[in-house]
């Protein structure tokens, strides 16, 4: 597979990017969400992503009952969900990190680096040593670098998918996390109770190390630039330049916020709250909700995945936004409970969609020699979620879950037609700069 310079000449900042071309795409593929694996090496990029996925479920469920059992404290179980969000202030850095360095060889250190936590822990709990601490600083460790891998793996995608099939690509990845999510819980719950605490890190230690070897059939993307030779500062402003002078990239970063703050507090943390008070539901029936909404995702995702060509993923992602926003109203109504059950189905698409839209839309605009920055400093959106559930708690305790619902749903409604007004690109094609000169990808292919 032959290499060569992205656009063909170095760029002002005398930037080379060497990265496979990807494969030409076939003219008709139908719906399959695995036709983007025929693309460059993203078939390995994929596969890697989707192990570690599996192994980092695995391992929340896991040390999750271990942590229940020795102590009996639900507020102890939720310091490792939390945890799992500490090395998220570090995305621009990490951003940084990947525009800077060799993609592939970033990304194989992430993943020696999970298998090395996780030989330690099964070491630690077949010699009995295993204490309560020891699965907070393993967690909080592999967070450290989870925001890195996030990153890359966007990263690693654009490079190897044309930019007409990338909604594909986030597609079938972000229904590869809502799939984890589901049967990796379950896997692990089920392996903890029937073999034990050490088979179960026994399996997911292997699913780390079949990861990484994934990760070594990636092909080398090396991105040399002045960055080499500038400060940190100067390179996290260079990014923050280029997201300023484009017409799209700030209404895409405000929505990575925006559905954070107000839509995935429903289904990260509240949905107990919600279950337990309008429906008097126990922990079967809260389960079935919560899957409801991850099954609707699923479905959202592979669907808008399943398209032939995205023209306008902001117009995608501002449509979905709303009918998302507008169902968390009919929520608020507390409809009988199959009807919620189906409002809360037709809810997770419209989110499936808007957020698949939304990663396609920041990929597409941003260049191969910033991309990196971009998705770091996007990562910090992820910030809206501690705040939603905050707000999202505080509302339901003083008003009920229906206001809760209600107030969230109509502060995202309104939001979301204030940006599409305030960034009216969102409602077009490409931008300006990137209609102009092209996107890295279509350059390439």
């Amino acid at each position: 597979m032959g290499r060569e310079r992205i656009g063909g000449m170095f760029d002002s900042e005398n930037t080379e990017i060497i990265s496979p071309r990807p494969e030409p795409a076939t003219a008709n593929m139908g719906r399959n969400p695995f036709r983007v694996l025929q693309f460059g090496d993203y078939k390995f990029v994929w596969s890697s992503e989707a192990l570690s996925l599996w192994a980092i479920e695995m391992e929340i469920i896991v040390l999750s009952m271990f942590v229940l059992r020795d102590t009996g404290s639900p507020l102890l179980v939720g310091l490792v969900g939390a945890l799992k969000f500490a090395g998220t202030l570090l995305g621009p850095l990490y951003g940084l990190m990947v525009d800077r360095f060799d993609r592939k060889m970033l990304q194989v250190w992430v993943r020696v680096f999970g298998v090395l936590l996780a030989l330690a822990l099964t070491l630690l709990i077949l010699t009995d040593a295993l204490q309560l601490w020891h699965a907070y600083v393993i967690v909080t460790a592999g967070s450290m670098v989870r925001m890195l891998d996030i990153v890359l793996v966007q990263a690693l995608t654009a490079d190897a998918v044309p930019s007409h099939s990338l909604h594909g690509a986030i597609g079938l990845s972000r229904s590869t996390l809502d799939g984890a999510r589901v049967i990796g819980s379950i896997a692990g719950g089920t392996i903890f109770e029937l073999l034990g605490l050490d088979w179960a890190y026994i399996v997911i230690t292997v699913l780390y190390l079949l990861s990484t070897l994934a990760s070594l059939k990636v092909e080398s993307r090396i991105v040399t630039s002045k960055i080499n030779s500038v400060s940190i500062r100067a390179g996290l402003g260079e990014g923050l330049r280029y997201i300023r002078q484009n017409d799209l990239l700030p209404g895409l970063i405000f929505f990575s916020f925006l559905i954070e703050f107000s839509a995935f507090p429903i289904v990260n943390g509240l949905m107990t709250v919600i279950s337990d008070e309008l429906y008097d539901l126990g922990g079967t029936g809260i389960g079935l909700l919560a899957a409801t909404a991850s099954i609707g995702a699923l479905t959202g995702a592979l669907t808008l995945g399943g398209k032939q060509h995205i023209a306008s993923p902001g117009r995608t992602m501002v449509v979905g936004s709303i009918v998302w926003h507008t169902v968390m109203l009919l929520l608020a109504l507390t409809p009988p409970l199959w009807l919620f059950a189906l409002l809360l189905f037709i809810w997770g698409f419209g989110g499936g969609m808007t957020f698949v839209a939304m990663v396609v839309g920041l990929l597409r605009e941003a260049p191969a020699e910033t991309r990196g920055r971009v998705m770091g400093i996007r990562s910090l959106g992820i910030y809206g979620l501690p705040i939603g559930l905050l707000l999202g708690g505080f509302i339901a305790e003083e008003a009920g879950s229906a206001a809760m619902i209600g107030t969230l749903g109509g502060i995202g409604l309104l939001a979301t037609l204030g940006a599409a007004l305030k960034w009216p690109a969102l409602l077009r094609g490409a931008s300006r700069s990137a209609s102009s000169t092209g996107t890295t990808e279509d350059r390439v292919s």
